[in-house]
């Protein structure tokens, strides 16, 4: 496979994981709660990977592989259940900016760990993402107190998440791997939808837009990302996919008639040039962990 051709896979997963926020929001609009949402959207995602991982006779992790991924499941659900209740409660375009503070928060817990050093190029850098997140949430919010929590407990989680697999992804065969933090996800997500509201979306438009999450924003998002790392490598996937955010903010002003603030543009803009800047030159363990994103 060509480099471009990678490139333009990145791209498309970036694509994927962007839209995610609005086709919740069509999906929303039927009475669907986060908690059905997401139980459809990795069950069906499972039910579309695990073909592909038996037909390929990828070997399924086992012992302490496997209850690390299942713990990865759980993280991812209570990752998702941030972001999809946060998005009650504050615009996409808002809740796609704070998710993209966990790289940051990934680098202060490889500092934390004793996995990076605190040098001070990665200190200036991190500060300007905070400073970047404080314009962000100091300007004219579409977004409750609530939401902004939630969007940022979901970074939070992700984090943990990333650091998680980039210890243990190594040995395991990525899709195999996913397959089970998919299932672990499914499971959380199935019982906790159970004992809430357990709706169904009503009506086609939300049936394609949970369809759209699991297939184009999770199982093809997912698959995308991890083809085109292995020609492109972690460092440079990780930037392309800072396309996210800008995705989802274009999406929710041009779909779904959000408005964002020239604070929020100019916040967002400084969060990305010290995510862009950061994966410019990853360290090891950072570099593992974002393989493991891809999850």
């Amino acid at each position: 496979m060509s480099h471009r051709m990678a490139v333009i896979l990145i791209l498309l997963s970036a694509l994927g994981f962007g839209a995610m926020a609005l086709f919740a929001k069509l999906a929303y609009a039927s009475g669907v709660s986060p908690a059905m949402l997401l139980a459809l959207r990795f069950g069906l995602a499972v039910a579309m990977l695990a073909p592909v991982v038996f037909l390929r006779r990828l070997r399924l992790p086992r012992g302490s592989a496997l209850l690390g991924f299942a713990f990865m499941g759980l993280l991812y659900t209570g990752q998702s259940q941030a972001y999809f209740t946060a998005l009650l409660h504050a615009s996409s375009g808002l809740v796609g900016l704070l998710l993209y503070a966990y790289p940051v928060l990934v680098t202060l817990i490889s500092v934390s760990l004793g996995w990076d050093k605190l040098d001070r190029r990665t200190f200036l850098l991190l500060a300007l993402a905070i400073a970047g997140m404080a314009i962000t949430l100091g300007g004219d919010l579409q977004g409750t107190p609530l939401g902004i929590a939630l969007g940022l407990a979901a970074a939070a989680i992700y984090a943990v998440y990333i650091v998680t697999g980039g210890r243990i992804m190594a040995s395991v065969d990525p899709f195999a791997g996913t397959l089970v933090i998919m299932s672990a996800a499914a499971i959380g997500n199935g019982v906790l939808a159970l004992g809430g509201d357990a709706t169904l979306p009503s009506g086609a438009t939300a049936w394609a837009a949970v369809a759209a999450i699991a297939l184009f924003s999770t199982v093809m998002a997912i698959a995308f990302f991890l083809v085109g790392i292995k020609y492109v490598g972690a460092s440079q996937a990780s930037i392309i996919s800072t396309l996210e955010p800008v995705i989802t903010i274009a999406l929710g002003v041009a779909v779904l008639g959000e408005t964002v603030s020239a604070g929020q543009l100019v916040g967002g803009a400084m969060v990305l040039a010290a995510v862009i800047l950061l994966a410019a030159r990853p360290r090891p363990a950072q570099d593992r962990a974002l393989q493991a994103a891809a999850g």
